[in-house]
């Protein structure tokens, strides 16, 4: 027996010869002669010592030992074939190019982390961060401008999925001088007496609305209302009242001289989502990509 003599195209030759009932047709299939098609036969037979069709005039049928192994050839070549898929969608997911829209405090803290864990692992994927506000992160995934989106937990639009990704508790954000400072955690209704530096009208929105639920007593009247984090710390640095962030706002807390407090009664907590185009396939980068931030985020 010469089993290192054995090749692949015999493998096939022979499965495909008994998948057809005969030789003529498995030719045409495999775009051969009978004749050499007859030839690859010959050779497994000789290399493997054993005869696997019985021949007449008229009809090719399997023999006992063909019959045997007829059901493991053909698995050889089906898992030789899911072997050759993944390998090239493992390459595919390793090259590529990806944009993901991201709000500007998650931009600046939590998704270039994610990223640079991400590329550990895939070097060749090019990774484009789109900061933008909420709505506008939203729909520049809803044009496929962004591959994914990282942003707030919302109501999204009917053509974009939301997946959950993280949560992330709400912290008072002052002076070190401030009065609110010296204690060791602050209350909503110690926070509310203070001029408040809110973010964009649908920040405070959806912040009155979780302290509606607490208290119908908590009412919030911004000072201010800006759109980015960065100036609403500036605005807190220069004593223009406080403000209420994310936990992941902290660490850029230093670079402002400023301080954090958790807050309590009651305790607020941001959602974090990531989203896509429903009912589109992303190409395989972007798809390893979210794959990723579902799997690594915490």
């Amino acid at each position: 027996m010469n089993i290192g003599n054995v090749s692949l195209r015999q493998v096939r030759a022979f499965v495909a010869v008994a998948d057809a009932g005969g030789f003529a047709a498995a030719a045409r299939r495999l775009h051969l002669t009978p004749s050499a098609l007859s030839l690859l036969i010959k050779e497994l037979e000789t290399n493997i010592e054993v005869r696997l069709f019985d021949r007449s005039t008229r009809t090719t049928e399997l023999s006992i030992a063909g019959s045997e192994f007829y059901p493991l050839a053909r698995k050889v070549l089906i898992d030789l074939e899911q072997a050759l898929v993944s390998t090239q969608d493992l390459q595919q997911k390793r090259r590529g190019t990806v944009r993901i829209a991201c709000t500007p405090l998650y931009a600046a803290t939590t998704v270039p982390e994610l990223i640079r864990r991400y590329r550990q692992r895939f070097p060749a994927v090019t990774v484009y961060v789109l900061d933008s506000l909420n709505q506008q992160a939203l729909a520049r995934v809803a044009t496929g401008e962004a591959d994914i989106g990282v942003a707030p937990q919302r109501q999204a639009p009917p053509e974009l999925e939301q997946h959950s990704l993280m949560q992330d508790r709400v912290w008072m954000v002052c002076r070190p001088d401030h009065p609110l400072a010296a204690h060791k955690r602050v209350s909503w209704a110690q926070v509310l007496r203070h001029p408040f530096v809110s973010l964009t009208p649908d920040f405070t929105k959806r912040l009155q609305a979780d302290l509606f639920q607490y208290s119908s007593t908590l009412v919030l009247n911004p000072a201010h209302e800006v759109s980015f984090i960065t100036t609403a710390l500036g605005m807190v640095q220069s004593g223009f009242g406080v403000t209420a962030q994310p936990s992941r706002s902290l660490s850029l807390l230093p670079a402002f001289g400023l301080v954090a407090r958790p807050l309590i009664s009651p305790v607020v907590n941001r959602h974090l989502s990531l989203f896509c185009l429903g009912g589109r396939d992303l190409s395989p980068a972007a798809d390893s990509l979210r794959a990723f931030l579902l799997e690594e985020s915490v």
